[in-house]
């Protein structure tokens, strides 16, 4: 949360389209974001024929972002490992550091 409050903007993005994760929705990270003084705006972003991993790293350059949080291997090892996931092309194409929370 620190490291969140120091920001000048923060980006909740939502991927329409990309694989469902269980947790709390994009909103809910916004409302407790904001419970705790950050402004956080959310985002979607279409895939348009691309990865979701793709649409993250090409919204976060669209936005000018400087860090991307991104929640990660949301999949099971295997299939992670089989047919790649959106975590992976993050780390092997971001331009911008990448935190990870798993």
């Amino acid at each position: 949360m620190p490291l969140l409050q120091k920001a000048d903007r923060v980006t909740v993005l939502t991927v329409i389209g990309g694989t469902e994760v269980s947790g709390p929705s994009a909103e809910q990270l916004v409302r407790n974001l904001r419970r705790n003084r950050i402004v956080a705006e959310l985002k979607s972003a279409e895939l348009g024929g691309k990865s979701t991993g793709h649409a993250i790293l090409a919204t976060a350059q669209s936005l000018g972002c400087d860090l991307l949080i991104k929640g990660a291997y949301t999949q099971s090892r295997l299939r992670q490992m089989i047919f790649g996931g959106a975590t992976q092309h993050v780390l092997e194409n971001a331009t911008i550091p990448v935190m990870l929370a798993n």
